[in-house]
């Protein structure tokens, strides 16, 4: 796994990608509540829940790939693995995967 690949030091980690490139990698839980209307012409609004893993690489967001209706970025997607140490772990490889890099 990636652990023994990455140093700790105050809740970055660093590590070096297997093309040289230096990596400043942090993992943050968040919990946050989302409104959206019910109807575009109405005030009945609905509570998004979302919950999950933002990991950053190089100050660049992840997870990227996900898109709302319109075809702009959804910031509301997060890696959902558990709130643990191992699930920041398997959030930060999939961070990682998506980005293309690899540790060494």
């Amino acid at each position: 796994m990636i652990d023994n690949r990455l140093n700790y030091s105050n809740r970055t980690l660093r590590a070096i990608a297997n093309n040289g490139l230096p990596l400043k990698i942090k993992a943050q839980w968040t919990e946050n509540d989302y409104w959206e209307r019910r109807h575009p012409d109405s005030d009945e609004m609905d509570c998004v829940a979302v919950r999950g893993w933002i990991v950053r690489i190089n100050g660049k967001k992840y997870p990227r790939e996900h898109t709302d209706g319109d075809g702009n970025e959804d910031w509301t997607y997060r890696y959902t693995a558990p709130k643990t140490e191992e699930g920041m772990q398997t959030a930060i490889k999939h961070a990682l995967d998506s980005a293309r890099l690899t540790v060494w």
